[in-house]
């Protein structure tokens, strides 16, 4: 017959093995977590640089079609 501690000691034992298995649980996951955060910063500051970019692009262009508008306007005053 089991001794009146023993369900207990097998309580507090499971309860051991619990906690450990969810410290490194939570462990593993706060690991994951910063590292994908990482690289979704990584990703912000990539699509940051190239909207930036774009953004450039988009001012210089329409500055050349205003000098194209006055071009054509001048051709056609001309005319």
């Amino acid at each position: 017959m089991l001794d009146t501690s023993t369900p207990y000691l097998l309580l507090a034992m499971a309860t051991f093995i619990f906690v450990a298995i969810a410290l490194v649980h939570h462990h593993k996951n706060g690991e994951i977590i910063r590292r994908k955060k990482g690289e979704v910063e990584d990703y912000v500051a990539r699509l940051s640089q190239k909207i930036d970019i774009l953004e450039q692009d988009i001012v210089d262009l329409r500055m050349k079609s205003d000098d194209l508008d006055d071009e054509i306007e001048t051709f056609k005053a001309g005319q």
